[in-house]
């Protein structure tokens, strides 16, 4: 028998199915989480057309009254701190708009309102980690992991990494199954971050730093596991130890007083005036050029950081702590090198070679960039994310 759709069914049925873009956090967090929210958006259009819809935890005043962020609906979740009623809102929404894939940003396994959303339509959950899961656990542990996770009968379907080391912390860590989980690099803007003549004296000339001197450059948090401290204590040791004037620290990222605790090291010290502390700009791929070394000193947990990516893809060499998803960040020996984790000697010591061997630093700023150019544009994560949803 033969049931006439009624104008509800058909208007529905006429409708693409459509993608919510799930964010745990405000609209306009900054970092990283920008260029991601270009990947997913630009992802999911090229995967299911313009049914394209977003979600923040939460929104400005604005787009709450006119509905819109960057061309598509946005609506307001906080999947880390809500109501039953906020579930039953999304949930009607997502039914009403023919959405049947969430890709959503740090989505754990386990969390109430998947079951709402899969019986509103949704038939996938992606959840896009951009943090470790867990630290790793063994035997026993590890066991009840795998037993407690084969049970979670409402999670993501698929979980998607930025580098090996995060995807081992939810194999290893929280017993996610392996063929769930996926690695997608970070990308990088290759063509805005990339090796540029004419601007070499821009950041002596911005930041008044003598042209004599050659630029060590780091941009990111200022939290202590990033490691601040240890390229103070570099600086303090390329002066001291090395007896070098020819060099200078260009520390990017602190925010207002951020830096008054790592001023305090320099006191009395003869580095104090090799070290400049840049706060926040958006002309670092300008920076770049005037520089001849990235370095990331992170003592504590990294990932496979976007600054990182941008360092290479302009052209420096890299000195990055040999830490978990960091080390994937370099091919040690080829694109720059690996040194022990909070060893501010062995990271001096490093520098002071590179600072002296101009044709090794040409060499590895070629094989950096090529090596970007190969994997880790952001044309090539769109791409992987496209594949996937």
């Amino acid at each position: 028998m033969l049931i006439k759709p009624t104008m509800k069914n058909q208007k529905k049925a006429s409708q693409p199915n459509g993608i919510l873009i799930l964010f745990h956090c405000k609209e306009n967090t900054g970092y990283a989480i920008s260029s991601l929210e270009h990947a997913f958006i630009e992802a999911a259009k090229r995967s299911v057309g313009n049914n394209i819809h977003i979600s923040f935890s939460e929104i400005s005043p604005h787009k709450r009254k006119n509905k819109i962020y960057a061309g598509y609906p946005v609506i307001e979740f906080n999947p880390r701190s809500y109501s039953i009623k906020q579930v039953k809102y999304v949930s009607n929404y997502i039914s009403k708009n023919n959405i049947d894939t969430v890709l959503g940003f740090d989505q754990p396994p386990g969390k109430p309102y998947y079951k709402h959303f899969r019986n509103a339509g949704i038939k996938r959950i992606i959840s896009y980690w951009g943090a470790p899961m867990s630290s790793i656990n063994h035997g026993l542990k590890l066991f009840i992991k795998k037993i407690e996770m084969k049970f979670r009968r409402y999670s993501p379907d698929l979980y998607i990494f930025e580098s090996e080391a995060m995807r081992e912390t939810a194999i290893k860590g929280r017993g996610i199954s392996a063929n769930k989980t996926r690695v997608i690099y970070l990308g990088v803007d290759s063509t805005k971050f990339s090796p540029k003549e004419g601007l070499e004296q821009y950041p002596h000339d911005i930041f008044n730093i003598p042209t004599d001197r050659k630029i060590i450059f780091y941009s990111g948090h200022f939290e202590e596991r990033k490691g601040i401290a240890v390229l103070i204590k570099a600086a303090i040791a390329m002066k001291d130890i090395h007896k070098r004037n020819d060099f200078h620290f260009l520390l990017m990222g602190n925010k207002a007083g951020e830096e008054s605790r790592y001023l305090s090291l320099l006191e009395d010290k003869a580095a104090k005036n090799h070290v400049t502390f840049g706060g926040y700009r958006n002309d670092l791929h300008k920076i770049h050029q005037g520089c001849k070394i990235g370095c990331i000193a992170s003592t504590g947990w990294d990932s496979f950081t976007m600054s990182a990516l941008e360092m290479a893809s302009s052209g420096l060499p890299l000195l990055v702590s040999d830490l978990q998803g960091l080390r994937e960040t370099v091919t040690d020996g080829e694109t720059g090198f690996l040194f022990k984790a909070g060893d501010h000697l062995d990271l001096s010591s490093k520098i002071s070679s590179l600072l002296d061997d101009e044709p090794l630093r040409i060499k590895l700023s070629k094989r950096s960039r090529q090596r970007i150019l190969d994997g880790f544009t952001i044309e090539k994560q769109i791409h992987e994310l496209a594949k996937l949803i």
